[in-house]
């Protein structure tokens, strides 16, 4: 539950808003206990560790968020390194390998182009399209490797890449699925707006009241809170992995022989 609502687009907009209010929380808890009542507040110093405790799991959850990003990068970019490697390598093949490995290659950059409509239809459904893909193309070298001989050892210099591709695909796809445990984003979501209702009581307490202080706050851990969520959903959120170069691998290939 709370993973649909973190991923929902109403928490966009509704969390800023929850945070304004315990800032108005906390200046409303301010005046109530203390400035009415005229007793003086003394700092005592904890309250800035606290925030300065909250600074340090944001700063680190914004870390690891970053570094999951950049590993589907990193494997994506591995992706199109294998899949050009298979496309050169063929080239050097027999032209029944060459014919077989081009309709894989089609087909795979198909899907990988359009990663993210098949993902949110259905991950099962991905993966037993690549699946069906590899099944086919596997059984098409094999069957001219048998055929042939001499076209066995051109198949068997494919299978490296073939394995690699598929490896790296495999990676990909349950990169997806690796998210910010939902316990350190419930963390982050009411620590701050506890930190919120700090900012809004420790305001109160100068002689003349600004602004400018929890609007710098409200601000920055809003931005903050929706950069790691579009960081963790790549397929939802504003940040998220670019395939055209899948597209123009497939338009060069389909512009081949």
């Amino acid at each position: 539950m709370w993973k649909l609502i973190i991923n929902s687009h109403f928490f966009t907009v509704i969390y800023p808003l929850v945070l304004v209010l315990s800032v108005i929380l906390g200046a409303i808890i301010a005046r109530k206990t203390w400035i009415n009542k005229k007793i003086d507040w003394k700092s005592s110093g904890v309250d800035s560790s606290v925030v300065a405790i909250y600074s340090l799991l944001l700063s680190f959850t914004f870390f690891a968020s970053n570094n999951l990003m950049r590993d589907r990068l990193v494997i994506l970019n591995n992706m199109k390194d294998y899949s050009a490697s298979i496309r050169k390598t063929s080239l050097f093949t027999g032209d029944s390998i060459q014919d077989a490995t081009k309709k894989y290659l089609v087909g795979y950059l198909t899907i990988l182009s359009d990663f993210k409509t098949h993902y949110l239809k259905s991950e099962i459904q991905l993966k037993l399209d690549i699946d069906d893909l590899n099944g086919h193309y596997l059984s098409a070298l094999s069957s001219m490797a048998k055929r042939d001989p001499l076209l066995k050892s051109d198949a068997l210099t494919l299978i490296p890449y073939i394995n690699q591709l598929n490896g790296s695909f495999i990676r990909f796809v349950h990169s997806y699925d690796v998210r910010t445990p939902p316990l350190i984003m419930i963390l982050l979501v009411f620590s701050s707006l506890l930190i919120g209702i700090l900012v809004g009581f420790l305001n109160s307490f100068n002689n003349k009241t600004h602004y400018l202080v929890p609007v710098i706050f409200i601000v920055i851990v809003s931005l903050c809170i929706q950069s790691i969520r579009d960081l963790d959903n790549p397929y939802i959120g504003s940040i998220q992995p670019s395939f055209a170069d899948f597209s123009r691998q497939l338009d060069i290939i389909n512009g081949s022989r």
